[in-house]
């Protein structure tokens, strides 16, 4: 999963949405560093912090998007009719679903979007360099060197 904030406080939103998280998905097998990043899509006064998380879980993918969502409304995030994207307190994305590909009205997996997303990447290469994505059939830090985003990510010192 790949958790993103970029409304204050974003490192405590990160830190209250893992444990919300592991408390209904299952541990955390793997968490990366905090990275920084400008907004993707849209323009905000506030960049992301991003983190990257692995879970051991037992639960089906289905239900593991309902956890994702209610965890980003305990959280505060506030889904609009808006086009395009928006700041927000928290995002939870998964990204992998093991090496499963789901392709349903509600839930794509692997995240559609990810090959494009430097700030997704980087905190994944940092904790699932080995994880093989399963329709480009390549390692993150390959999708990473073939990312079109040439965006700055930076670590976040804690």
């Amino acid at each position: 999963m790949l958790l993103g904030s970029n409304i204050e406080p974003r490192l405590t939103f990160l830190n209250q949405a893992l444990s919300l998280l592991e408390e209904e998905t299952g541990k955390a097998v793997a968490i990366s560093e905090v990275y920084e990043s400008e907004p993707w899509g849209f323009e905000a006064k506030t960049s992301f912090y991003n983190q990257a998380v692995v879970f051991e879980t037992d639960k089906p993918a289905g239900e593991i998007l309902n956890i994702c969502m209610k965890t980003e409304t305990v959280l505060g995030r506030k889904r609009g009719n808006t086009e395009g994207y928006v700041s927000r307190t928290i995002d939870v994305d998964i990204l992998y679903f093991g090496n499963k590909v789901i392709n349903t009205k509600n839930l794509v997996i692997p995240h559609p979007r990810l090959h494009l997303r430097r700030f997704a990447l980087m905190p994944l290469t940092e904790i699932a360099a080995g994880m093989v994505h399963p329709l480009l059939n390549k390692a993150p830090k390959e999708l990473l060197t073939e990312c079109p985003d040439r965006s700055e990510v930076k670590l976040v010192n804690q």
